[in-house]
Formats: structure tokens, sequence, C-alpha cells
């Protein structure tokens, strides 16, 4: 296919796209009117485009809806992309074909520089995905282009949604997305130079700052070969075109989609989705029109209309401060103010009503913080409801552009070589990312509470010893890893099960070698004070030994007598050592008796 022919079918399939598309945009736009007039992005009835750097913000009479929107946005990012918490890990599926040590150390480094890129004020990232959790609770659906970058490894922009066509494969993922967007003839000629066409170059000489439209289209190949190099075989095309001319700029590839469109949620058979906004359109206009008319009723109540006689009067009624009326003398008629009777205390109550529904529709309820009186674990238990309660909305954007987000940056910074070297033993195929926001922890909670309940329940029966071996029938190690596991605890924090188990042994080895040791000194230690003790006279020592040898005697009697009955040793120290010698005997004697 030459290239007027791939233009001419680029330009037919956005057409299909937009047609799509088309029944979206008015809600879009009222959206954008009532609740961020800057993200109006959308093409007007008739075709032209919004100015830029309008207000447009006539149609908001509370702002209500566009604070509790913020809200909202703002908690996205807290609970999913927190940049002062770890939101995500990494971990292999098997350590069995290398050094596990090695391989813990490897994905702790890469963890720690793709959390450094997603915080880094260079890629933008914390920016852009901010405006990105705007469009998706305001329009449903958002739009975010990852693109590999020489100075900064990867960068993050968030596109607006009305330049964005998008359409799913056969499985429900978007895998073909156009987009149609202005730039300057300047920066055409700065981004693809000599490329460009005649006329584009003509305007960055004499008008510049003149927009042209472009469009961007990426879209999986059919007709590649998996096997082959280049960027003509990548699993997805993208191809730039100047829309005027139908001039292609550039043809290229992605090795992975570089657009994630997370929808918010998503009706069966349609592409686009539906946020909170498009639930709370309907109570925004009407508060936005109640606002209206009881600014109007102030208004009167303030500043009533005037009831003027027909005659009587000279010249204009002036009902401004200081101003002069008047009327002929004689005259009794009067200027008098029409009656208005106005209840805006109700008229306040209703829209209050109005603003607590809009509240709700943004999970304001859901996301609030606990007030006060209120215990850990109740606090706990509160918390982890109101998770559940997002868990299904929420798992889309995690599903949709949160895990393709991280593969992305991941397999970019590991063909910048931004990454540490791969460990032996261990691929890429290896790999997998584990989500660990605030969310997931919450949900995980119940699971994590069942271990202590079950210890609870079991406590009376284990006691103090576990006479009945209960606690044989839990693996011990396996808890403490699952657990670990729930509370988000990295993976390196947790020493390998082989070194665990070659630290027990050590223990246990070191533990026995003590126990020996302290049995051989108070051995040692009795024999000493043995060896020391008199038993030629009445002590302690002798008075036990004669005792038992007297129950020893009483017991003969009544055996019969195989042996003569052996004599007391001369020292207690005897039935350990033997039989003192002459000198330690004499010795004894010149020092007198010492007792014990």
């Amino acid at each position: 296919m030459d290239k007027k022919e791939l233009a001419q079918s680029l330009l037919t399939r956005f057409q299909g796209l937009e047609e799509t598309r088309q029944p979206w945009v008015d809600s879009w736009r009222e959206l954008t009117e009532y609740m961020l007039p800057r993200k109006n992005s959308f093409v007007a009835t008739g075709g032209t485009q919004l100015n830029r750097g309008q207000i447009r913000d006539e149609h908001i009479f509370d702002s209500t809806p566009m604070h509790s929107l913020e809200l909202l946005a703002s908690a996205l990012g807290g609970l999913l992309t927190n940049p002062a918490m770890p939101w995500f890990d990494i971990r292999a599926r098997d350590f069995g074909r290398g050094d596990e040590q090695t391989i813990r150390e490897f994905l702790q480094q890469a963890r720690e520089r793709i959390a450094a890129l997603f915080n880094s004020e260079d890629s933008c990232f914390q920016t852009n995905v901010h405006e990105l959790y705007l469009d998706v609770a305001l329009m449903g659906t958002a739009v975010m282009y990852v693109e590999a970058d020489p100075r900064t490894i990867a960068r993050f922009s968030t596109r607006p949604l009305g330049e964005v066509y998008v359409s799913e494969s056969a499985r429900g993922v978007v895998d073909t997305v156009y987009r149609r967007y202005e730039l300057t003839a300047r920066q055409a000629v700065q981004e693809w130079g000599a490329r460009c066409s005649d006329e584009v170059r003509k305007k960055s000489e004499d008008r510049p700052d003149e927009k042209v439209m472009m469009l961007h289209a990426v879209f999986p190949r059919t007709d590649r070969d998996p096997f082959a190099l280049g960027a003509a075989n990548f699993p997805y095309a993208s191809i730039y075109m100047e829309v005027a001319s139908q001039n292609i700029l550039e043809e290229s590839g992605y090795l992975e989609m570089p657009y994630l469109v997370p929808r918010w949620a998503k009706a069966a058979g349609e592409i686009y989705g539906r946020g909170p906004g498009q639930t709370a359109l309907s109570d925004t206009r009407v508060l936005n029109a109640m606002a209206r008319t009881a600014l109007m009723a102030a208004e009167k109540m303030s500043d009533p209309p005037l009831m003027v006689p027909d005659d009587g009067f000279l010249g204009p009624v002036r009902s401004g401060p200081g101003g002069l009326s008047y009327y002929r003398a004689g005259s009794s008629d009067r200027i008098e103010a029409l009656p208005v009777r106005v209840d805006l205390a109700a008229t306040e109550s209703m829209m209050q009503q109005r603003r607590e529904s809009i509240r709700r529709i943004f999970m304001s309820d859901q996301l609030a913080a606990e007030g006060p009186a209120v215990s850990a674990t109740e606090a706990v238990i509160r918390q982890t409801e109101k998770m559940r309660v997002l868990g299904p909305v929420l798992g889309r954007l995690q599903t949709e552009f949160l895990s393709p987000l991280i593969k992305r940056v991941f397999k970019i910074m590991l063909r910048a070589g931004a990454l540490p070297p791969f460990p032996e033993g261990l691929t890429p195929e290896d790999i997998e990312v584990r989500y660990t926001s605030p969310i997931t922890h919450a949900q995980k909670l119940y699971e994590a509470q069942g271990l202590p309940q079950a210890m609870q329940y079991l406590s009376p029966l284990v006691g103090t010893g576990d006479a009945f071996g209960i606690m044989d029938n839990f693996n011990t190690d396996r808890m403490a890893r699952h657990v670990a596991d729930l509370f988000g605890i990295p993976a390196d924090y947790l020493k390998p099960e082989g070194d665990v188990a070659a630290a027990r042994e050590q223990k246990s080895k070191s533990q026995g070698s003590a126990m020996t040791a302290k049995t051989v000194a108070d051995a040692a230690a009795i024999a000493k004070t043995l060896s020391e003790a008199y038993t030629d006279r009445p002590n302690i020592l002798t008075e036990a030994w004669n005792l038992f040898m007297g129950g020893a005697g009483k017991l003969a009697k009544k055996m019969p007598a195989q042996a003569e009955r052996p004599s007391p040793p001369s020292s207690m120290a005897e039935q350990v050592t033997g039989p003192l010698s002459e000198s330690t005997a004499e010795t004894q004697k010149m020092e007198g008796p010492r007792g014990v």
C-alpha cells in the first residue's frame, strides 16, 4: 500500500470512529459546562472549535459539583497512586531456577527505580494522572499517553478526550486509538522537518503560529512478521499524518499499546464509559436552576419592584441610593414597593438536598474521614466496608490503567537499560506486577482478621504448654508469610525459606552446646563443694549419709544377706573422686572443721 492509499484508508477509518463517538459529544460538553469548563475540548455544534482561554462558566450558579469532583479525583490519587507510599510491587513467579537472594535484591532495586520514575518531576506523572482522574470521574473515559523519552526514559501526558477516538477488540480491550489534534506550523517543522508538506513549511516561515491539524493513528498490525526485526513488524502501528494535505509524516510502531484508556463503568455494547458525572448531571441541572431562581428572588427582596402612580410624579423615578423623585405639591400619592413573598428557607432546604445527593454520587460519604470517638477496630471495619464498596469500580481502573501502565513503564526501562541486570535464571516473562495500594490492603483486612480470631478461639484449649498439640495443625511459617503478603510487606523484607531453616538449625546447635556447657559447669561446682566437705564430724552431709545408710540397714535385715555392707567413705568426695590422699587428709586435720 502506497502512502496515498494509506492516507485515504486512515481518513476513512477516522470518519467511522468519529460517527461512533458523535452521540457522546453533547453530553460530554454539557458535563464540562456545568462541572469543569476548562475540560471542554469538544467541537461545538456546526464544526467550529471552541476558543481556548475562555472562562465559559455562564452555566454555573453553584460550585458543589465542581468541588465534589475535585475531591473524588484527589481521593483517587491518594488511594491508587499515592507518591508517599509504595502502590505496586514486582515479584517473581518462581525462585527455583536461580539464587533466591539475588533475585530478591534485583526485584527490590527494580521497584525502587520504577517508583522513582513515577515520582520524578521530569516525567510529569503525578500532574498528569490527576487530570486523568478528573476525566474518568466526570466523563467516564480518560486517555493517557506513555512514550519512551531519551532524556527522562518515559514521559506521561493526559490527552483531552475531545481529541481521541477509540475502538475495541473482540475481547473488549481498547486496541485502536486515533488522535486528531492541532500543532503550530513551527512545532510541526521542528518535529518532522523536511517531511512536512510545502504548505506547512511555508507557514512556518510566514505564519509560524498558525495551527495545523494532525492525525495520529495507533492500531494493531495484521500483516506483520512476529519473528522479524524493525518497527514495521511491531505489534502496534503508529502513523502521523497531516489532515489537510493527507501527507504521511511518520510510519513506526510500538511494542506495547502506548495509549491507556480507562473507563469508570461501561454498558454492554458501548465503547466509551460512564462516570459519576453523568449520574449527577440531572441533579446538577436542577441545582443550578434553583440557585439561579433563588438569586433572582433574593434580588427582588433586596430591590423590589415599585408601584408608582401614573400621575403626580415629575420626571423619572430614581430608586438608587440618594436618588430624588419629585411629585406635585399637595398630592397624596406615594411610591410603594410591590409585595414579594419568597420563602428562601424552603428554597435553601431543597438546594441542600440536591447538594447532598451530588456529594453522595461523587462518593464523598465513602471517602470522608472518620469522626472522633471511634475505636481503632471500628475505624478499620468502617474503612474496610468503604473500600469494598469502591472495589468493583476501582477494579476496572486497575485492569485498564494501573496494570498496563506499570508493565509499559517496566518494559520501556528494560529496553533503555535503566534496570539492574537480570540475575541468572530469571527472565522478563517470570516477572509479575502486584498491586499494593491502600484499596487492596483494606479489601484484604477481612482475611487478615481471620487469623487472630482463630487464635483467640483456640487459646483456651492451647493454654501455656499446648498439652493437646493443637498448634501442630498449623503451618506457622506459611501463616507468617501469608500475613506479610496481606499487609503488603515488600518481598525483600522476608528472609528466604532456606536461610530461615539454616538459622534455626544453627540456633538449635548453639542452644544445645550452651546447655551442655551449663550441665558440665554445674557438675564441676558440685564436685568442688563435695571435695571440700568433712564427713568425720557431724554436719548436714553426714546426717544425710547416716539417714540413708540407716534406711538401707533396715532393708538389709528384711532381705537375705548377700554381701557385707560397705563402710562409709571417710569423705563424700570419695564417692566422686576416690579416697583422699594422706597429705590431703593431714592438711584438713590441721586446718580444722570448715563445714559446708
